[in-house]
């Protein structure tokens, strides 16, 4: 179950200092992106409390007509994206729904994609903005598209919204902003603007944004889940009970992982078990490459966490899903490639991506698996196995990116990376960032 074991004796011997070292002293007695990171569980409370009500999500204007001057008057947000459900397109409705991000955001829209399209039964399409900002739209009245960016100032997501606006049918087109910032120039010139609330990041790199923004695709599901009538009483009272669970569950992942990295001396190093993850980020340091799998909606949750590696630790990695292994990177797994797969028995796939772990054994790969506390199936599969509370399926890749964040961030932290701010990457603009979210744009 050590990989160390495998690796060179120069490696190891390296691992082992690694272990032992202290974290970094300028990071000590200050916020940092682990601040970011062990402040998410409180940034999903405050969503519930604002966006939902006695069980109900009240997402800001979502069931308010919109004014006289748009072309879509009289309607409300909610009954228009609904119209692009699967039972109205049976009746002859062929209104599109796009998501448009970038990075982060784009991870976040094809995490949509998937929630929306599971829960509403509402097709949906998933555009990087750097694409989108090129094409002429297709667009038709009654369409919807969402631009999601944390600072709301992402110059290709402006570009993509301008785009649309400009466009013949702009004016029949319902545009919605998902930022971070009610006063940014994508609320600005949205009709409709949902802010995530995660609160300022010290971290360039985005973390409890990503959480924040997938959690509010999770409660706009099920508002179109609820409009569409595609979610049964029961069905709906089990995901609500898992709503507000997740919260303590995600704190508990926290408590278990993170919590040694809070101290605040540098004098003691890190014990030998003392933390699991911990122990996870020295012994695979120095790998040159990492791949992450995943399947269904856990799928964007890979491609995050091969982002994060990259952003942090400046390890190459990359992001598939489970399934496409065998087309292409199964040709690179040996001994000295971490895999690391998103496997949670709540998944529909679950055996088929056990499936995907077997072939990685067989070529002598090193797997690190994520999955609920109480699954051993993957013990004698996997060197590593990180333990989750149990949570919804559609809930999981929220939970998941917690140790897949903290991963990155260790291995950043042991390879004496400025983690903060990485290399090469800049914010698109420093705001103060509102308490409370806003509905119609201004």
């Amino acid at each position: 179950r050590n990989q160390m074991g495998r690796l060179a004796q120069g490696q190891a011997s390296a691992a082992m200092v690694s272990m032992q070292a202290p974290l970094q002293a300028p990071d000590v007695g200050r916020e940092t992106m682990l601040t970011d990171i062990w402040e998410t569980p409180e940034v999903l409370r405050g969503l519930l409390q604002v966006y939902m009500k006695d069980g109900v999500v009240e997402l800001p204007g979502l069931r308010d007509k919109l004014p006289p001057e748009h072309g879509l008057a009289g309607r409300t947000p909610l009954e228009i994206m609904a119209a692009s459900s699967e039972k109205r397109m049976a009746e002859g409705f062929t209104n599109r729904f796009s998501i448009i991000g970038s990075g982060t955001s784009w991870h976040a829209t094809l995490l949509a994609e998937y929630l929306i399209e599971y829960m509403a039964r509402i097709p949906v399409e998933a555009h990087y903005a750097s694409e989108f900002r090129y094409h002429e739209p297709s667009l038709q009245t009654g369409d919807v598209v969402f631009v999601v960016s944390m600072s709301g100032e992402t110059a290709d997501a402006v570009e993509s919204l301008r785009q649309i606006t400009k466009s013949a049918l702009g004016k029949n087109v319902l545009k919605i902003a998902v930022v971070n910032s009610s006063s940014s120039t994508l609320a600005e010139e949205s009709d409709l603007v949902i802010n995530v609330q995660a609160g300022a990041e010290v971290g360039v790199a985005s973390t409890k944004g990503f959480s924040a923004t997938g959690f509010v695709f999770e409660l706009l599901s099920l508002a179109l889940a609820d409009e569409c009538g595609t979610i049964t009483d029961a069905e709906r009272s089990i995901f609500v009970k898992r709503l507000h669970e997740l919260p303590e569950g995600m704190q508990e992942v926290l408590d278990r992982e993170a919590k040694p990295l809070m101290q605040t001396s540098t004098d003691n190093p890190i014990g030998i078990g003392e933390c699991p993850l911990w122990d996870i980020g020295c012994q695979n340091v120095l790998a040159q490459n990492f791949i992450f799998l995943g399947r269904g909606c856990n799928f964007p949750v890979a491609l995050e966490g091969a982002m994060k590696c990259k952003e942090l630790a400046y390890i190459h990695a990359e992001g598939y899903p489970a399934a496409e292994m065998k087309h292409g990177p199964i040709a690179l797994i040996d001994e000295f490639m971490p895999v690391v797969v998103v496997c949670p028995m709540a998944d529909a796939t679950y055996e088929k991506i056990k499936s995907n772990i077997e072939e990685v054994k067989a070529r002598n790969g090193a797997t690190i698996a994520i999955t609920e506390k109480y699954n051993d199936e993957l013990e004698q599969l996997c060197e590593y196995v990180i333990g989750l509370p149990e949570t919804h399926e559609y809930l999981m890749p929220i939970l998941a990116m917690v140790p897949l964040q903290l991963l990155a961030y260790m291995m950043g932290i042991l390879r004496n990376n400025t983690v903060d701010h990485p290399r090469g990457l800049v914010k698109s603009i420093s705001v103060k960032i509102e308490e409370t979210g806003s509905g119609y744009a201004a």
